[in-house]
C-alpha cells in the first residue's frame, strides 16, 4: 500500500506550526523553515517552484512529527495494507467533509481517502480516536467478512427515503465501530451514552425495548456485517414497530428534529395517502412534523377555481 498526502493538507499543517500554534515546535526551527522557503521564490519555472515548495513542506511535515501522527494508528490495520493499493490523506473543506471513502477503479484496485482538518494535527487531542474510527470504516469496507456493498436496497422512488436509509445505516455502523474500539481499550470519538442518544432519536419509530436490544447487540458485536446493518436499516417489517413521536426527535420524512408533531389522530385520510404514495414504509403511528403534514395535505387538496 502506497501512502499519499494532499499538498493542501501538508502545507496547511506546516503553516499552523510556523504560526506558533503547535506547542512543541522550537522557534529556531521556524526561522530556519522560513529562510529555506524564501530561497524557493528564486526558482523561475512555476511548476518547478511549486514542486519545490511541496518537497520543503513535506520535509518539515515529517521533521515536526506530523506524518507520524497519521501513520502510527495506521499500523494497527493490517487489512488495509493488504487490501488497498493506495491510501491518501487530504485536507477536508469543512468539518462535515471529514471522513473516509473507498474508491475502486475499472481494474478492481481499491484506494482509500481520509479527509481531515489540519487543525487536528495541531491539537493532537482526539486525533488518534478520529483516525481509528475512520480507518475502521475503511477496514470494514475491504474485509470480505464484513461484505460491504455501497448501495442499500431501499424500495420507493423518494430520494429522501434513500437519504434517511444511508443516515440510519451510518449510525448503526458507527455504533459497531465505537463498541469494538471501546472493548479494545481505545478511545472513541464520542461516548457510548452519546451514541445511544443519536441512535434512539434516529430509530424513534421502534419501541423502547427494541431500541435497547438492538443497541446492545450492535455495541457488543465482535464481527458485524454489512448484511446485518442493511437488514436493520431497510427491513419494512421492522419499520412497522412504532412508538409515539417524541419532542425533538427527527421527522421520519424530512429527517429534521421537530417539537411540532402531527400525529395519527390529527392526520386526514388524504394526507396519509399522499405520504404513503412516496413513503410506503411509513405508518401514521410514526407521526410527521407539522411542516411535512402541511406539504402533503396541500398536495391532495382540490384546486379551487376563482369565478
Amino acid at each position: 500500500m502506497h501512502l499519499r498526502y494532499d499538498e493542501d493538507l501538508v502545507e496547511a499543517a506546516v503553516f499552523l506550526c510556523v504560526a506558533g500554534r503547535h506547542p512543541r515546535i522550537p522557534s529556531l526551527q521556524i526561522v530556519r523553515f522560513n529562510r529555506e522557503r524564501e530561497r524557493l521564490y528564486d526558482i523561475i519555472d512555476p511548476d518547478g517552484r511549486n514542486a519545490a515548495f511541496f518537497r520543503l513542506h513535506l520535509e518539515w511535515f515529517r521533521e515536526w512529527g506530523l506524518e507520524q501522527l497519521l501513520t502510527v494508528p495506521l499500523k494497527e490495520f493490517s487489512l488495509l495494507r493488504e487490501g488497498l493499493r493506495l491510501l491518501a490523506f487530504r485536507k477536508s473543506r469543512t468539518k462535515a467533509d471529514e471522513g473516509a471513502e473507498l474508491y475502486v477503479n475499472e481494474a478492481g484496485e481499491r484506494s482509500g481517502v481520509v479527509a481531515i482538518q489540519p487543525e487536528r494535527l495541531k491539537r493532537e487531542l482526539g486525533l488518534a480516536a478520529f483516525l481509528r474510527h475512520e480507518l475502521t470504516h475503511l477496514q470494514d469496507m475491504v474485509d470480505p467478512g464484513f461484505g460491504y456493498r455501497p448501495e442499500l436496497p431501499v424500495t420507493g422512488p423518494s430520494l429522501n427515503q434513500h437519504r434517511l436509509a444511508r443516515e440510519r445505516y451510518q449510525r448503526l455502523w458507527d455504533i459497531t465501530i465505537d463498541g469494538r474500539l471501546a472493548r479494545s481499550g481505545r478511545d472513541t470519538i464520542i461516548t457510548k451514552e452519546q451514541r445511544w442518544l443519536e441512535f434512539s432519536g434516529a430509530f424513534v419509530f421502534w419501541t423502547q425495548t427494541r431500541r435497547e436490544e438492538v443497541f446492545r447487540a450492535l455495541w457488543t458485536s465482535p464481527a458485524p456485517t454489512h448484511r446485518m446493518l442493511e437488514e436493520l436499516t431497510c427491513d419494512p417489517s421492522l419499520l412497522q414497530i412504532a412508538d409515539a413521536p417524541h419532542p425533538g426527535s427527527p421527522c421520519p420524512l424530512c429527517g429534521f428534529p421537530t417539537f411540532a408533531w402531527a400525529t395519527a389522530a390529527n392526520l386526514a385520510d388524504h394526507t396519509v395517502a399522499a405520504i404513503r404514495s412516496e413513503f410506503p414504509q411509513w405508518v401514521p403511528e410514526q407521526g410527521v412534523c407539522g411542516r411535512c403534514s402541511e406539504i402533503y395535505r396541500a398536495k391532495r387538496l382540490p384546486v379551487m377555481l376563482r369565478v
